[in-house]
């Protein structure tokens, strides 16, 4: 093949997935001057300006102020605003339970003729020492300027719900309060949750709630710039993460939950804030929420049928769906069509079945190298370098990391496929690559129906330019036309498979890069006979097109070696007083300690951790001056003993005014039932002894500060000791030793920039 031809496949296969991954970016801003009835991220940034101009955390003053803020704009609007004050306790992530007191705000936009409520759902609180600007201050200051521009046009069908919920960040603990009690949570027809991950990237639609074909539909033809993959939900589902859009998924209301996750270093961290915003991903998420609450705002929401769908993206954001009942189906017809590739191969002496199966061999072997290597280079990396030992999820120039980590599992996917095409012919690899394309197609559409399309549409298309080109021309010299008809055959390929690797790299992030790596492998297994033509199956030039440009971008994303107020360093360092023992530690979740904080911890000091806190793995522990603190109380309001049963009635509260609280039964004491601020809890359905390695007890958000109440029923089985914890967001100012320099930042927030201060009492 002439070295021209070869060089024109080369750039159009780079131009369309450079192309595709630059679609995977959010619309540009709109400023303020827009007309009124269009969404403009430049008018939601002043709201954004109070909303994040301090942490929020439930409980706190930051917390009141966003209150206040938003109560008043929603007033300025024309809308009224009511205020959900209730308790609430979650079970769902087991020991410690959640609990908190919430404060949420609920407003409703009346329609013409309502047929059931579009509800738009975003959380005001933010997780202490953060501003919260992304996560999720964007998404409120997006529904306020929503809201501004659906006042600016006629009244719509159907009512429009705002619900700004109160303690997400304690376990989605506001939407629990709304979905478990306020009256207008029967109204609500569809659901539409707004949150964020990151501080910018695109917005993506990547949760559903039962019978997401009719949302689905409408999204596709109401939002501007959709983003949407029935494979989001099977992953997400699988990472286990928890928004307020679940509890509205658990009622069986339909609805669409979307988020953006890029620039993760400044998520849950005090950089999120508003200069560190991408106010691009504003926009996006705005746009989403203008135009699908007119669309939805204009429906009949009533009887809408429960079916589900198999969607996803082609070029230019347009959504293709389908009935997931045509998973199975279609998979059938691209097994037929893989069937009858190989049948041709056979017949043309390309291929034998057991050459077929080596090769299917051969590519797992591949996939097994790209994914060590990578993850053993990404291993490497947070190990040795200065500024990735230290950042806990992402490091700020991530995308310099996933552009030389991606190349890194292309060019160990190269270098693999030159080493088996010795003794296998570029039909048989090609094929074997495709027989396991085949096989996650089948297991996804009995497993993942929604993941189906992912592996139908790539492998059909890939079968068809294998056929066109491999198969027909055999040992034949390829020609212009043979490179014109891969292209054309990769063009769809491109569009479905190769977002998947790169939304895996900004959703996995640097620590888990083994897995976007072996996905970058898999599609590579797509392309094998692009690969062959570039002449990656005789030389070591495709692995070096891959290796030589990854290298240098590694070498771009190691440059930097230090921190900057901009870009500040993660540190942690909280005071923890022990009233009982009379003790107080300073504590630290570091691996390596910064000069600053490392003057709380001298060496002759140092101890092993024995302080714990809820969810933080403690490291290090040191001694500290005890401070006249005082502990969280405890004020027995009821104690008797009946049938074996002991009930205990107290009241706890915090004297020095925390707004969290650990409450805990520390002695090996089985516990009946409990009653949490009003909230009861059943635990006799565990069994003796279910929890003999587990603490029963609560975490508590936004305590008042007369307290609440706490009724215990245990086993009458001798003495019953309880602990009792409480947090401010600050260290004491007392014992400082000099402020922090700007180039540090504590994290993590459950531990960072604390105080806790622990009791124990004795009945």
């Amino acid at each position: 093949m002439a070295r021209s031809p070869r060089l024109a496949l080369a750039l159009a296969l780079l131009a369309l997935v450079a192309l595709r991954i630059a679609q995977l970016s959010p619309p540009s801003v709109i400023p303020a001057s827009a007309p009124p009835d269009v969404f403009s991220a430049e008018r939601a940034r002043a709201h954004l300006l109070e909303i994040a101009a301090e942490p929020r955390p439930t409980g706190s003053a930051g917390h009141r102020r966003a209150r206040d803020y938003l109560l008043a704009k929603l007033a300025d609007l024309g809308v009224q605003a009511e205020v959900q004050s209730t308790s609430v306790l979650s079970r769902q992530w087991g020991l410690p339970y959640d609990a908190a007191h919430v404060e949420n705000l609920v407003a409703r936009l009346p329609g013409a003729d309502s047929t059931r409520a579009v509800a738009l759902v975003a959380h005001y609180d933010s997780v202490p020492g953060s501003p919260g600007a992304a996560d999720d201050g964007s998404a409120v200051a997006a529904l306020l300027e929503t809201l501004r521009a659906l006042k600016s046009g006629p009244p719509l069908r159907n009512d429009v719900l705002l619900l700004f919920t109160d303690a997400e960040e304690g376990g989605v603990l506001g939407g629990k309060a709304f979905m478990d009690e306020h009256p207008l949570r029967g109204e609500v027809g569809i659901a539409l949750n707004f949150d964020a991950r990151g501080a910018g990237g695109v917005v993506a639609m990547f949760e559903t709630g039962p019978g997401d074909a009719f949302p689905v539909r409408e999204l596709g033809r109401a939002a501007p710039f959709p983003i949407a993959s029935s494979l989001f939900p099977e992953v997400a589902r699988r990472l286990g993460h928890s928004t307020d859009f679940s509890v509205f998924k658990r009622a069986g209301i339909p609805g669409l939950n979307f988020a953006f996750s890029d620039d993760a270093a400044h998520y849950h961290t005090p950089s999120d804030t508003l200069s560190n915003l991408d106010l691009r991903s504003v926009q996006h998420a705005g746009d989403y929420a203008l135009s699908l609450a007119r669309r939805f705002g204009g429906l009949d929401l009533r009887h809408r049928d429960r079916e589900d769908a198999v969607y996803f993206n082609t070029w230019g954001a347009h959504v293709v769906s389908y009935p997931i009942g045509w998973a199975s189906p279609i998979a059938a017809l691209v097994a037929g069509l893989f069937a009858g590739a190989v049948v041709v191969a056979r017949r043309r002496q390309v291929a034998s079945l057991g050459r077929i199966s080596a090769g299917f061999l051969a590519f797992l072997a591949l996939l097994a190298g790209a994914a060590a290597a990578v993850g053993g280079l990404g291993w490497i990396l947070r190990r040795v370098h200065p500024v990735l030992r230290v950042m806990p999820f992402e490091p700020y120039n991530a995308p310099a990391f996933r552009l030389a980590l991606a190349l890194a599992a292309l060019a160990v996917s190269a270098a693999g496929y030159r080493l088996f095409r010795r003794r296998l012919g570029a039909c048989e690899l090609a094929l074997g690559a495709l027989l396991l394309w085949l096989l996650l197609l089948v297991g996804a559409s009995l497993f993942m129906p929604g993941a189906s399309f992912y592996f139908a549409w790539p492998l059909a298309f890939s079968l068809l330019g294998l056929v066109a080109v491999t198969i027909r021309r055999g040992d034949a010299p390829p020609t212009l036309a043979d490179a014109a008809l891969l292209v054309a055959a990769a063009v769809p390929v491109v569009a479905l498979a190769v977002p998947g690797p790169y939304l895996l790299f900004v959703a996995l992030g640097l620590p888990m890069a083994a897995a976007p790596a072996l996905a970058v492998a898999l599609v590579f297994g797509l392309f094998l006979p692009h690969a062959e033509l570039l002449g990656g199956g005789l030389s070591r030039r495709l692995a070096l097109a891959f290796a030589l440009p990854g290298l240098a971008a590694l070498v771009v994303a190691c440059a930097p070696l230090g921190f900057t107020e901009a870009e500040p360093r993660p540190a942690s360092l909280a005071y923890a007083l022990d009233t009982a023992a009379e003790r107080a530690h300073w504590l630290s979740a570091d691996r390596d300690l910064d000069p600053w904080t490392a003057g709380y911890f001298p060496a002759e000091r140092a101890q092993s951790p024995s302080f714990a806190v809820p969810f933080v793995r403690v490291t290090r522990q040191s001694e500290a001056p005890s401070l006249a603190l005082p502990p969280p109380s405890l004020t027995v309001l009821g104690d008797a003993v009946r049938g074996g049963v002991r009930s205990l009635r107290v009241r706890v509260a915090s004297p020095r005014g925390a707004p969290w609280l650990l409450a805990e039964v520390a002695s090996p004491t089985e516990v009946i039932r409990a009653e949490v601020d009003g909230r009861r809890v059943e635990e006799s359905a565990r069994g003796a002894g279910a929890r003999r390695n587990v603490r029963w007890g609560f975490t508590y958000m936004g305590l008042p500060p007369g307290g609440i109440e706490w009724s215990l029923e245990v086993e009458d089985s001798g003495p019953l000791e309880i602990r009792l914890m409480d947090q401010t967001y600050e260290l004491p100012r007392e014992l400082a030793r000099g402020p922090r320099p700007r180039e540090i930042m504590g994290v993590p927030y459950r531990l960072a920039d604390s105080t806790f201060v622990s009791g124990s009492f004795r009945f």
